[in-house]
């Protein structure tokens, strides 16, 4: 089953939602899975090209694909006006939009969200595949994908999934108090560190497996990579290697111009050497 963002118009994948179900697109609008209501196709459009047709024709005139209905199997509800498609139609024969699936979604039921713990939505598509909640709106993105937006500045990543955190209508609100979180893959409890040493973002981390990001914090760690913060920490950092240096150089060198002690003698030689000394005196007087 196809579904259609309300507001932007991607078509997702969503056949193994039950109805009623909300799913947010990548621009972060939340959508309700509606009732299949497939009506009869109308001949139209070429399904192939999506150009118009004339009810004569049995070719299109544009692309010369059949317009004939048999020997054709039928395909998902059109996302957009419901009139029932041709199985592998590139278009929708009624209302000619065409048939574009922008990501796949798939419920994870055995996966609660390690916030809020109901259940997770897996997104994939061509760019990026990624985790959300869409209750709280938390997301989790594997150590590849997060790399690649916070190294490389993937734009098309970033694009994907920048509108996810946005919290939805029964969002919950921003945690007051410091609570570890279970790895969404291991369950095991993850870390928590300051992105970048200087972004003031806390995120929760899991070695090997990915980030989780809780409502607003991708949105505040990529303000960050836009306002050039990864520079400003490699500098502070190459800053500090340069103070930890000089600080071991002058070390080495209050140890190699420190004065030699002097010699301290043992008191028995003491006493000795001051016996001699008067007794020397002696044979003068």
């Amino acid at each position: 089953m196809l579904l259609s963002c309300s507001k932007c118009h991607r078509q997702y994948d969503v056949g193994v939602y039950p109805e009623g179900s909300r799913v947010r697109c990548a621009c972060g609008n939340l959508n309700t899975v509606q009732r299949p209501r497939a009506r009869q196709v109308e001949m139209l459009h070429c399904s192939n090209c999506g150009g118009k047709l004339k009810s004569t024709k049995e070719a299109c005139e544009y692309c010369s694909a059949e317009v004939k209905l048999g020997d054709r199997g039928l395909g998902p509800a059109c996302p957009e006006c419901f009139c029932t498609t041709f199985e592998g139609a590139n278009h929708c024969s009624s209302c000619g939009v065409r048939l574009e699936t922008e990501a796949v979604l798939r419920a994870l039921v055995d996966r609660p969200c390690p916030r809020c713990k109901k259940s997770l939505t897996e997104c994939e598509s061509s760019d990026v595949r990624y985790v959300e909640c869409t209750h709280c709106g938390g997301l989790w993105l594997d150590e590849a994908v997060f790399e690649r937006i916070a190294r490389d500045k993937d734009r098309a990543v970033a694009t994907a999934v920048r509108g996810l955190p946005e919290p939805g209508p029964a969002s919950a609100p921003p945690p007051e108090t410091v609570r570890y979180l279970p790895c969404p893959v291991c369950n095991e409890i993850m870390s928590r560190r300051n992105f970048a040493s200087c972004s003031g973002v806390v995120l929760d981390w899991c070695r090997g497996h990915g980030w989780w990001f809780d409502a607003q914090e991708l949105e505040r760690v990529l303000a960050f990579l836009e306002r050039g913060g990864m520079e400003r920490a490699r500098q502070m950092d190459h800053e500090r290697r340069i103070h930890e240096r000089e600080r071991q150089i002058e070390r080495q060198l209050e140890r190699t111009t420190l004065p030699p002690m002097p010699l301290v003698r043992r008191r028995g030689n003491l006493v000795a050497e001051l016996v001699d000394l008067v007794f020397g005196l002696g044979r003068f007087l």
